[in-house]
Order: C-alpha cells, then structure tokens, then sequence
C-alpha cells in the first residue's frame, strides 16, 4: 500500500510511486532527466528509514564502479543527515556501520564476492587473479592460434571450404574474426554450448525455416507497399496534367498489377521475379514547350523511376529464387554451420583450460561462474542461490536497459517470487539503450514494459518518469516532435507514445527559444573538405552562443552570460575531433577533447612502434624505411634511393642495406650512417632478449632524447602523455603471463585492429573554461546548458552487414551460399532474414543515439548538418509519411541521423499542402508535441575565413600540402619563395633556441658547461629545454624528481578557501584527483600530506585564500629584451615560463613558486643562512619570473619561494 502524499512534498505522483511501490516487481521506465538517481536513492533510504530495513540487506546493483561510488556516497549523506535528525534512533545509527558492508556495485563486482566466497563449488584456485586486458587479448588470441592449427592439421573438408568460402587468397583472418564473434556472441548466453548448439537447427529442420522466410516476406512487402505509395503518387501527378491518352492507362495497369501483388497474404516471389516493367510512353512534345505542364511531368517522372527502383531492388535481391531453392541452399550450408559452431566449441574450452592452467579469470568468468553457483546441474537455484533470495529483503537494479541474458538470470536467480509477488525493482529507460556493442539486450526492458501493468493486474507494476527537469520546454517538445514521427516498434523498438514522450517539469523562465537547426551548403570549390567546413560552422555558431545567449541559473533565478565550459559538442564518434582542434585554435576558442582515438596515429607513437617492429624483425619494409627517415636518423630520400639501385630487386630493403654496405659504389659518408643505424638495432635486439620491454622503451627514450624532443613541439604535454602511455601499457604487458618484444607487438595490433586506443591523460576539470567536445556514449547521464550535435552526416555503420557471415543473438548465424558451379556467392534465405533484422536493429539504435544527445541539452539545442546540393534537400522534405510517421522503409533505409532529423523537421518548417493533410500537425491538446524548431540554409563562403585570414595562418604544414598538390596561387608562390629564400640576420644566435624556459637559461647563464649531457647543437635543433627524467619506475620507488612533479600536480588543484581544509577534505580532494584521472591512484602513497597540510595551515595560503583573484599555472612568453638591457649579441630570445601561483592582493601582484627541494642543514647554520642560500640558488629563475610578471602586469610585484620543508622565502 502506498502512503498517501503530502501535499508540501516535491515529488511529482509518479516519483512518489517509485519509492513506495512495493509487492510487485517493480519497473520504472525513467525518461531522460526525470531525477532517476534520485527517486532510486530515496527508495532505498524510505526502505531503511520507514520499512526498517539494514541498508545490507539490500542488493543494489549499477552499471559502472563510478555510479556505485556515488551511489554510496549519497546514500550514506542521507543517513548521516537521518542521524542529526533523529539522534536517539538506533536503527539509523546501525546502518552508518553497515553501509561499508553494504552491497552497492556493478554485477560483476557482486559475482567476484560470490566466487571468493563459494570457489568450493567451482573447484578452483581460491588465489585466482583477475586477467588483466593484455593478457585476456593475447590468451584469447594464442588459443584461436592453437585451435587453426589443429583444424589445419585434420585437413577437414568442411574447414577447407570455409577457409576458402570465408578466407582470402592470402590469410585466413576474416575466418578467424568469424570464430571471434562466435565466441564473444556466445558467452553473453547463459548456456554459450546450447546457444552454438542450436546455429544449425533452422538448417536442418524444416519447421523452422518459416520464421526467416515470414521475416523476409515482411520486408519484400514493404518495399512492393513502398513502390506502389510511389506509383500512387505518380498518377496523381498524371491526373493534374491531365491529356496523357497513353500514359494513364500504362501506369494504371501497373497500380493494378501491384494491388494484386498485395492482395495475398504472402507475395508471390515468382510473379514478382518475372515482373515486366514494360515501356513507359514517350513525353509528348507541347508537354515539353508549357514550362508548368514540363515541371508537373517531371515530378511524375520522377515519382515513376522511384517505383522502378524500389520494385528493382526487391526483384534482384529477395525474389531471385523461389523458396524451394532458398531451403534446398540451408541443407548445403548446415554442415557448415554446425563445423563453425564445433570451432566456437574448441575456442570455449581451450581458452577455459588455459586460463585455469595460470589461475586467471576475465569477466565473462564472473557471470558464468556465479551462474553455476546460483543454479544446480538441473538448472534450479541452488542452495546459494536460495540463501541470497533470504537474505536480500530488495535488489535494486539501476539502468536495466543495458543488461544482457546472462545478467538477467544471475538476478532471477536471487529475487524472490514472480513478477506478481517478487522483489525485483528496475528502473533505466530503453530509449537511452545504446550499448549493444556489449551485448546489452534492450528487448529485455521491452519485454517486460509491455508485460508489467497497474498493480491491480497479475503481472508486474509499470511506472513511467516522464516529466524533465533538465530542459526547457523548447527541447523537450522538439524532442518529442521528433520522435514522434520517426520511433515506434517497428523501427525504434517501441512506440514513442504519450507515455514515452518527455514532460516539462524544470523552473526555467518563460522564453521562447527554437531548437537551431543550421544545414551547411558547403562549397564545392573550396580545398576544405565537408568536414573541415563544417567545423567552421561549429566554431562560428560557438562564438555566436557566447556573444549572445545566457544562462539560467535555477538556483538565484538569475541569468548570467554564457561561458565556454557551458557548451558541449555531440558527436558519434571523434572523427571529426582534429578538424575542430585546428579551427578552434585558429579562432582562438579553448578546446578540449577526451579522445583515446586516433592515439596509434600520433607522429611520437608511430615513430615508437616502427622503432620496436624493427628491432623485432627488420623483414617489413613500410617500418623500416619510416624510422630510417624519422627525426631520430635522418636518411634522405636520395640516400635512400641509392641504396636501392645498388641491388633494387631485393624481395626486402634491410637486404638492400646489406648489399650497399658491401657495394664499391657505396658513400663512405652514407656507409658510417647506416653503421651506426645497424648498430643500434642490433644492439636493442639484443638488449631486448635480456630485458623487459618497457625497460628497451626506457633505454630508446633516454638514448635519443625523445621526451625532451617530443615535448617541445606543439602539443607537448599531450605527445610526452602518449609516450608514458605506451611505456605504461608495457609495465602492465611484462605483469601478465606473457613475454618478450614479440607479443607485445602482437598485444599493440590486437589493441588497433579492436579500435581500443589508449591515449593522454584527462588534465581538464568540470570546472575549466573550455569547449568540450564528446562522444554521445560518453555524454550519456551528463547535461549541458548548451548542447551542439553535428557530424549528423555520418553513416551509420553498416559493415558487419557486409560479412560472409552475419550473427544476431535471437536470430542465430547466417551464412552464404557458394553456388561452386557459377563460382558466386548468394545470401541464403536466413543470412538476408538476420541482415534485414540487424539493419533494423541498428537503425534504432542509432535513433536511441540521437534521443540520448538531444536530451543532454537544458538551455538550448543546436544541431548542425551538411549537404552538397540544395536539391538533394529537397528530396528529404519530400520523403515518404505514412500514418503520421516517415515510412517504415524511408527510417530503414536512412544511411544517416541528418535524413532521418532533416526529413521530419522540414516538413514541420516548409510543410506541402499534401504533407500537411497526412503529416498531422500537433493539436492544440499535444502542447508536449509543439515544437519550436528554426532551420537555416548557411552558404558555406559565408563562414569561411577569408584568403586574407587564411594567408595569416599560413604555416609549414599548409605550404607542404599546396606544394603536394600543386597549382599554388601566386600569393602562395611569392610567400613559400620569401620563407625559402629568407636570410637569418643572427646568424651569431644559431645555436641558441629560439624559446627557452626560465628553468633553461637560468643553467645556461650558471654554468659554461651546458653540453656535459649531450650535443648542445642536437639540443637545441629539438628546440626544447633539458626535461626531468620520464615518470618510469624501473622500481617501485619514485625518484625526488617524480614526487615534485607530483606534488606540482597536487598544488596545482588544491582549493584555496578561507576557512582552509581539514585532514579529512584534503584526503577527499586527492580521491577527487584521482577519479579525475589527473593523478594515478598508484601514486597516492607518494603525496607528502604532511607538508601538503602545512601549506594548508600557514599564513601565505590563508593571504592567498583571501585575495581578490588568484591564477594558477600561470604561462608567460615575453622577448628577452624587455627583461634584460643586453643579451647574447643583441640577438633576442623568447623566454617562457610557468608561475605556479599569482594572486592579488589590494591591487598589488604576488607571485608564489613551490619548491620539493630537500636540504641539508649543517652544524650551526641559522635558518637566516639556510634561506639566504636557498633564494641564492634559485635567484636568476625568480628575477626573471618577477621581471616578467612586472613586464606584463606594469607594475612592481614581490613574490614567495615557498618550500614544503622550510617554509616561504620572500622575494623583493
């Protein structure tokens, strides 16, 4: 029974119901921005607070370790506040102990507990470990290997025909891809050998063919239906011209012939395979002469040729052969099926035994070992399984739409009951399903939305959160104008009806702002690609919203001007993500972007890998030549012609080397140059056979100053980020079972060939000042004031639609037909049935994709999109309805979100007498369906920068790509001929970089001596200042070096609040750092807390906490002249610098700089004399830090050195 509401409370009637439903399974279908989070948590504070449930008596499980964090985290504020309330109740201080217990996680850190404790039942190792990726990626891929071989070694007929049904001439690895999804689609079943077990079933038993054959059928007879709409409009174009004798009964013979198509309950395939178009008549001539009567006939024609098409397409597609064939194929195939299936099989126990040989689990084994635990060999629960089901009084499963079958049975496993009497509450929303990459299994959440009802039925209670209070009411209803149009359970899974439609419910202001749907008509002339114009588009529409839009704040009821960090740009993927990163900076607009793609790509990270295929086998070309030419050794293209014309017939260059050095022909400058390049790797060859590989990456990272190098050029602290990562994924490669250069190669193109890159770490905050552009995956559960989504023109992937063999987790395995005969490939009939229902899968995937990005935005919505020729347009606005939607077809045919968005916001824009009869227009009652939509059509020129822009930021890199292309204009002539023929007028300082950090010359100005280490001259052609030894732990212990840096990182964050901070929040902070990703969590034994809360406690932080402003990491770069009267030969350099702190102080400059330095304090000395040599040793850094600041600021500044173990030294 539901307590009744009160009327002072906020919750609306439906989150009043979420939290006291109970009785019932319980099923919330939250809709974006409906306070999810919240009703779940104040559910389960209700169940301990008003049922008396101990908070570990309850099961709440969580998509991500981050949401179960949090999850504690407010749950236990609740009950701390719960405490102050009511202090005397016990039962409420009970549970403040028991939260630590309480069983708050992901499923698969509840399946690791279930092991750990019941590994009796399973007969294993209790001292498992967990595989860590390299190792589950390289076993995995090592057992496939093993599997192939005996496969080969049996020379079976049925594997031979797969390898050539399957394989290529060269390889046999789209076959061993094939096995692979096997294996992945399989273990996401609870019974992976029943689930390979029953692939060849529909091959073999007639019965079941009928289900693929009505799937097929279903779709030939939307497109006859589609062709037919077509030619129904094509005679209505006719009657309005009206005088065409032989034109009208032509056509009306074919609106005959498809009505009698369509009559039978199943098309008949051969009538439709011998279908006759016929010949349509010619176009009279006075049609031509009348230019209205010519438009109408062409309208026609073009309404004709599209039933031709569609009619085409199923002919030659679908009805090629009758079902007889198409069943006689699936009996050819079933041996096939049934020897891919056994292969999958081998994989299975293969890699089962060989992660038990070294005492490893993966996450899969978490799921399926805890099956085993949680049923008997009869598949009941078990006794376990039972002891849980007592034991949780509630399971609380947070974002249900994204867990697979193997999920689903752990939990039916443990809940009590049926859904009429169970234990069971799910809340997640299946609109926002976006993850079945990883198997999720949105039909789950489908199944049981259809199914649960009120709580006066049987079956389970249905709740839906409709109402935001995220968005304005313009976001909402343009959303739901959409989607109404566009989602239902044909495409889209589920009817987007009133009750999935989005409701108002936040505070904001009454205003009236449009959804902005700016299309792109890029310029075709332009040497920019779409994409890059489009970017333009991005940049420019951003430095609009910040010129012109505010933002609401709920809290003051005020609005305040729109920032950059206010603005998020959505897209599929990062693809686009350079494009943005140049036009941004170019504009001068602080980008971000948290991308892992494209990592492998980096000049510094393919210089590596080319380094390390080398040393481990110097037989590949493409690498070889490429680290030859790299910045490390420097060949020329010439040298490297001439080595092979000596012997150019050579089947590898490195035979080519071996011939030049003993060629009489050869260079002796050339033959010194290739010695010591042959000299090295053999010696690395070597060193790696003794050596870990992360320590030979080390050893290449010292020997050629790479660090130092790659830090210097633009993006330095991203490139030196990319080579730690690869260093670090090296340390964690040696940790596994395997070893050695080899399998760490083979590691690395596992990693590309599965898309996973690694790359620099997240240096920016929720509270940095930039733009940030994201993926819609990684958006998801976030909100923005103002949200752009573009890259709207790129396709969905369809790819896998292509393969030879096409899985689906319901449907089962496709395969083709090889007609051997003929010597061609035919789709069989269940191959064309899983594609078509794959095609449909991912569409609406893709439609979920677009809703989660368009409900991220709560201010304002910006979509953005492109095409190459306004007509092209036109056909979009001109696109298909049918019952008040776009034709299934028309949204199973889309190649992409902007068709789908562009198709129906058109029609709501510019809508056609005709569209507006059968496109209904929202009624006066729909006000969730009153969209505010405004679409512009912006000429690519007029946001292009201009050639007089273009020629100010005219870099190497630009001319390089002209000079490629060729056909320069004359002002680009006469500017690569200035730079090329420019003469230095100091040729005095050519040695000296150009740059140089304060740190940097204050050694060069100490000492004469500053090519101890190695070649000034290669120093300075990198261009960079001399950096500290990379952070890389040969041993665990970290060098001074390594922990300043740390502690710089620590300090850089650290909040300066006027009331200081306590122990307890400074430890949050760091925790706060570490879930940030801007410390890694191994190195928080390494903080000196201590002096850390020193800092904390002294004078200089609290002056500092309560200045008037405060910089941090503060960047200057300021001409030497204007910091000293005389330099180098009058010849100036740039001096760069990094102040840790400035803040002000009553108008006055303070600048603070931290020092690590530990001292050693001799007999006697006075801490006077200890500071005195202190600002001493650092006395050249802080002139020219005090000078620059001075020289920036105008006016005289004071600073401190502040040291964490002595205190502040003031500088005058």
């Amino acid at each position: 029974m539901i307590p009744t509401k009160p009327q002072e409370v906020q919750w609306t009637d439906a989150q009043w119901e979420s939290i006291y439903a109970k009785g019932q399974d319980v099923l919330v279908a939250a809709a974006a921005g409906s306070g999810k989070t919240t009703v779940l948590v104040e559910r389960i504070i209700q169940r301990i607070l008003t049922d008396g449930i101990d908070v570990d008596r309850l099961l709440v499980v969580t998509f991500t370790n981050l949401s179960a964090r949090e999850m504690k985290h407010r749950i236990e504020a609740r009950i701390q506040q719960a405490i102050i309330e009511d202090p005397s109740n016990q039962h409420i201080k009970n549970q403040s102990a028991k939260i630590h217990q309480a069983q708050i996680s992901t499923l698969h850190s509840f399946c690791l507990k279930l092991i750990q404790q019941h590994y009796d039942v399973l007969e294993i190792d209790p001292n498992f470990r967990t595989a860590s990726e390299v190792e589950n990626v390289l076993l995995l891929e090592s057992v496939i290997d093993d599997v192939f071989e005996t496969h080969y070694s049996q020379l079976n007929s049925h594997f031979i025909a797969l390898t050539e049904q399957i394989g290529s001439d060269r390889n046999d690895e789209r076959l061993r891809q094939i096995i692979k999804s096997l294996y992945y689609f399989s273990v996401a079943n609870p019974n992976p050998q029943e689930w390979l077990d029953a692939l060849d079933a529909p091959y073999i038993e007639t019965h079941l063919r009928q289900h693929y054959l009505s799937n097929l059928n279903r779709y030939i007879k939307l497109y006859v239906e589609a062709a037919q709409d077509a030619l129904e409009q094509a005679y209505n174009q006719l009657e309005l011209i009206g005088d065409l004798e032989k034109h009208v009964p032509f056509v009306d013979a074919h609106r005959q012939a498809l009505r009698g198509l369509l009559s039978e309950s199943q098309i008949d395939k051969m009538q439709l395979k011998d279908y006759d178009f016929g010949r349509l008549p010619t176009k009279p001539r006075d049609i031509g002469k009348d230019e209205s009567l010519n438009e109408m006939y062409e309208t026609f024609k073009a309404y004709y040729d599209q039933f031709k098409t569609l009619l085409t397409k199923v002919k030659e597609e679908f009805a090629a052969r009758d079902d007889e064939e198409l069943m006689s194929e699936l009996t050819h195939l079933a041996p096939r099926v049934n020897y891919l299936a056994q292969m999958t099989k081998d994989v299975i126990q293969a890699f089962s035994k060989a992660k038990r040989e070294r005492n490893i689990l993966d996450f899969t084994d978490y799921e399926h070992f805890a099956l085993r635990i949680l049923y008997d060999e009869k598949g009941h629960p078990s006794e376990v399984a039972e002891m849980y089901r007592q034991r949780f009084e509630e399971i609380l499963v947070d974002e249900y739409q994204d867990t697979n079958r193997v999920q689903e049975k752990i939990i039916a496993s443990i809940k009590r009951g049926d859904a009429s009497n169970g234990n069971l509450f799910m809340v997640g929303d299946v609109k926002q399903s976006i993850y079945k990459f990883r198997q999720a299994d949105p039909s789950l959440f489908i199944e049981k939305y259809q199914a649960f009802n009120q709580p006066d039925q049987s079956s389970g209670w249905r709740i839906d959160l409709s109402q935001n209070f995220r968005s304005r009411k313009e976001v909402l209803n343009s959303t739901n104008y959409l989607f109404h149009h566009m989602m239902d359970s044909e495409v889209g899974e589920i009817e987007y009806d009133a009750a999935a439609r989005l409701y108002y419910g936040a505070p904001f202001d009454a205003v009236d702002i449009p959804l902005h749907f700016n299309v792109l008509l890029e310029e075709q002339d332009s040497d920019l690609t779409g994409s890059e114009q489009e970017a333009h588009l991005i940049a420019a529409q951003v430095e609009t919203i910040l010129e012109t839009q505010k933002v609401y704040d709920i809290k003051t009821k005020q609005y305040r001007p729109a920032t950059y960090k206010d603005i998020v740009i959505l897209e599929r993927s990062y693809s686009n993500a350079r494009h943005l990163q140049r036009v941004f900076k170019d504009r001068d607009i602080p980008f971000y972007v948290n991308s892992k793609q494209g990592y492998f790509e980096q000049t510094e990270i393919r210089l590596m890998l080319s380094f390390l295929r080398v040393i481990d086998n110097p037989l590949q070309d493409i690498y070889l030549v490429g680290l030859m030419r790299s910045v490390i050794y420097q060949f020329t293209e010439d040298e490297l012609a001439q080595i092979r014309i000596i012997s150019p017939n050579d089947d590898y260059y490195y035979q080519s080397i071996q011939h030049y050095m003993k060629s009489e022909q050869a260079q002796p400058e050339l033959i010194d140059k290739l010695k010591l390049f042959l000299n090295d790797i053999e010696a690395y060859r070597k060193y790696s056979q003794s050596h870990p590989v992360y320590q030979l990456i080390d050893k290449i990272f010292n020997d050629h100053y790479l660090i130092q190098y790659f830090s210097g050029l633009v993006g330095g602290q991203g490139r030196r980020a990319n080579l730690h990562g690869l260093f670090n994924k090296a340390v964690d490669f040696e940790s596994s079972s395997f070893r050695g250069l080899f399998q760490f190669i083979r590691f690395i193109d596992q990693m590309i060939e599965r898309g996973k890159d690694f790359g620099e770490e997240n240096m920016i905050g929720p509270n940095d000042n930039v733009v940030r552009m994201m993926t819609i995956h990684s958006s998801k559960g976030l909100e923005f004031p103002f949200v752009i989504y573009s890259g709207l023109t790129r396709d969905f992937n369809m790819m896998d639609l292509n393969q030879p063999v096409i899985l689906n987790q319901h449907e089962g395995l496709g395969l083709q037909y090889y007609d051997e005969e003929k010597g061609i490939f035919y789709p069989s009939l269940i191959s064309m049935s899983i594609e078509l229902t794959n095609r449909k899968e991912i569409i609406s995937e893709e439609m979920r994709l677009i809703y989660v990005a368009l409900t991220r935005a709560k201010e304002q919505l910006y979509l953005i999109g492109r095409e190459k020729k306004e007509e092209r347009l036109e056909k979009l606005t001109q696109a298909p309805i049918a019952q008040d939607k776009l034709t299934s077809l028309t949204r199973f045919n889309a190649k992409n979100p902007f068709e789908l968005i562009y198709s129906v916001f058109s029609k709501f824009d510019n809508q056609s007498l005709i569209d507006a009869l059968r496109f209904k227009a929202p009624s006066q009652q729909d006000a969730s369906l009153q969209p505010a939509i405004e679409i512009k059509h912006i000429e690519a020129k007029d946001i292009l920068p201009t050639e007089t822009e273009e020629a100010h930021r005219l870099t190497m890199e630009g001319l390089e790509q002209q000079i490629n292309k060729g056909g320069r204009d004359r002002a680009t002539t006469r500017e690569i001929e200035a730079r090329l023929l420019f003469e230095y007028p100091y040729q005095s300082a050519q040695h000296d970089a150009s740059k140089q950090s304060v740190s940097e010359l204050k050694r060069q100005l100490e000492t004469e001596q500053a090519d101890t280490n190695y070649d000034r001259v290669r120093q300075y052609r990198l261009g960079v200042a001399t950096y500290n030894r990379p952070q890389f732990l040969e041993e665990q212990k970290r060098t001074a070096a390594e922990i300043g840096t740390l502690m710089h990182t620590v300090m850089q964050h650290l909040p300066f609040r006027k009331e200081g901070l306590t122990e307890e929040e400074l430890n949050a902070y760091i925790d706060t750092l570490v879930q940030r990703a801007i410390i890694s969590e191994g190195a928080i034994n390494d903080i000196q807390r201590d002096d850390v809360m020193r800092f904390i406690n002294s004078d200089l932080y609290q002056r500092i906490a309560e200045s008037d402003e405060i910089y941090r990491e503060l960047p200057f770069i300021v001409n030497q002249h204007d910091l000293e009267s005389e330099t180098h030969d009058n010849d100036a350099a740039i001096i760069q610098g990094m102040i840790d702190v400035v803040y002000v102080e009553e108008g006055t400059y303070h600048f603070v700089d931290y020092k690590t330095d530990a001292f050693v304090k001799r007999r006697g000395m006075t801490d006077d004399e200890i500071g005195a040599q202190l600002k001493e040793k650092y006395r050249i850094q802080m002139q020219y830090y005090k000078k620059a600041l001075e020289t920036i600021t105008g006016q005289h500044v004071s600073g401190y050195l502040y040291f964490f173990k002595f205190g502040a030294l003031v500088i005058d």
